[in-house]
């Protein structure tokens, strides 16, 4: 006698296990591609930020020798992006200060500047990643001393950048290199790692 294949509740169960796992796979798969579409899309809006910098100075205009020309300081950042390759950009800048215990005129010496700057930007999404670079003006206050004899600098320059930033929804990590021009301190090369938050939608 042929006997039939029994198809009991056991292969029911196992052919039901299989229907919700990829069911289930397959809904996370479209709640993963959703998300990276979101995140690919940059959010337009205003935003605010802060940054963590390194600022250079650069003390060529001083016959001074082992200076201190590196600190450490911050920013603020706030600007609005009107569209996902072009937005505008307003900072305040602590450059820190460049020193040097004991100079030969006698004393010590010591520069130090801070500022704000206003910025086109140009942006070039890459999925989650920006690629940008900006452009525009900066209102520089340097001062400092040689010694007894003291200098300040107040001047409006023209300022530049690059960086590149990682969106995460409406947040964003980035890092960029700016140079600033001073009459009295030289160039200011500042680098810095920040994040931002823009108040906007897709």
């Amino acid at each position: 006698m042929l006997h039939q294949p029994n198809i009991g509740s056991n292969g029911s169960n196992h052919m039901s296990s299989r229907t919700v796992t990829l069911t289930a796979l397959s809904a996370a798969l479209l709640l993963s591609t959703g998300a990276l579409a979101q995140d690919a899309e940059p959010v337009t809006g205003f935003y605010l930020g802060a940054a963590f910098t390194q600022a250079r100075f650069d003390n060529d205009d001083f016959d001074v020798d082992d200076i201190d020309n590196e600190d450490n300081s911050w920013k603020l950042v706030a600007g609005v992006r009107t569209h996902r390759a072009f937005g505008f950009e307003f900072d305040y800048i602590n450059f820190g200060k460049s020193t040097q215990p004991s100079v030969p005129a006698g004393g010590p010496f010591e520069a130090k500047a801070e500022g704000f700057a206003l910025y086109g930007l140009g942006l070039l999404p890459l999925g989650p990643v920006d690629l940008f670079a900006k452009a525009g003006i900066a209102r520089i206050d340097a001062k400092g001393n040689v010694g007894a004899v003291f200098f300040e600098d107040k001047a409006t320059e023209f300022a530049y950048g690059v960086g590149a930033q990682w969106r995460l929804g409406a947040f964003a990590l980035r890092a960029e290199y700016e140079k600033f021009d001073t009459d009295v301190v030289g160039d200011l090369d500042l680098i810095s790692v920040g994040f931002t938050y823009t108040f906007g939608s897709h």
